[in-house]
This record gives C-alpha cells, sequence and structure tokens, in this order.
C-alpha cells in the first residue's frame, strides 16, 4: 500500500531510518538525527508492507507548476517488487492533482535506466556528490488532470 504520511510521524521517521540507512550511508554522509524542519512543507510518501515502512518518497513544490522527487529509497528487502513504481506513478498522479505541468529529481547512477523507463529525460551532466554519481531528470506531466485544465482555459 502506498499512501501519504504526515511530517513528523511515526511512519516519517521509519522512512528517515530508511534514507539514512540507504542514502547517507552510501553517500557517505551524516544521519538525519533531528526533525528536518525544511521538509515540512513537502508531501511524504511511503509504501508500507505488513504495516512496516519499506519505502519513502518526498513531493516538493519548486514553482507554480514545477515539483520535485526527492528522498526516494526502498528497502533494499523490497526492490525488484515494484514498489519505487507505486511510489514514483503516485507521487506523479498527486502531482497532476495538484495541477504541477513538470517533475524533477536527481537519480543515482544505479537508478538511472529506472526513470529512464518511466519516460524520464536526462538534462545535463553526471556529477559527484560524496560518493555517488548523480544526474537531474525531467518528466512532463501530460495526464488527464492537466488536459482537462489547458481545455478548459481554451474555451
Amino acid at each position: 500500500m502506498v499512501k501519504i504520511i504526515n511530517w513528523n510521524s511515526e511512519e516519517y521517521w521509519q522512512g528517515i531510518f530508511l534514507r539514512n540507512k540507504l542514502l547517507k550511508t552510501s553517500a557517505g554522509k551524516e544521519w538525519i538525527k533531528e526533525l528536518p524542519v525544511n521538509e515540512k512543507q513537502d508531501i511524504h510518501m511511503v509504501a508500507l508492507v505488513e504495516g512496516k515502512v519499506v519505502g519513502t518518497l518526498l513531493l516538493s513544490k519548486r514553482s507554480q507548476t514545477v515539483a520535485q522527487i526527492k528522498q526516494v529509497a526502498i528497502d533494499d528487502r523490497y526492490q525488484g517488487f515494484g514498489i519505487g513504481k507505486q511510489l514514483l506513478e503516485f507521487a506523479e498522479k498527486i502531482a497532476d492533482l495538484m495541477n504541477f505541468q513538470t517533475i524533477f529529481l536527481t537519480g543515482r547512477k544505479q537508478a538511472w535506466g529506472f526513470y529512464d523507463h518511466f519516460g524520464y529525460k536526462r538534462i545535463g551532466y553526471a556529477y559527484s556528490d560524496g560518493q555517488v554519481i548523480l544526474k537531474k531528470f525531467e518528466k512532463r506531466i501530460c495526464t488527464k488532470n492537466n488536459t482537462r485544465r489547458l481545455e478548459s482555459s481554451n474555451i
């Protein structure tokens, strides 16, 4: 099950643990130990299996038309089961409902093929941050909600 959760909830902290374990450690960065106040306005999503958080993703508003996907982490034991796909598709639906037109993200090298598969376009050059190689990706949202909005504005 994929759902939106509250900032600073128990499930949010389970997501922080996943992010620390999978993202911070592999990048050689310090773990998150205090509540990230800068994430309060983000939309926090998790994937649950038997009530346990096994995936997390944040959707962050960058402008009226642009959102950013960040802090995507899937528990190692649950990778390859479509959980990342479920989170990404859910985030795209929420972004569409919020009338965003573009989503961007910064993906780790090992996930580039995953983002390519879901229609994200590679932008610019790869770069290093800590111990990881990253690249920016972008996707235009052309879904029903945005199409309806565009059609009604042409009346």
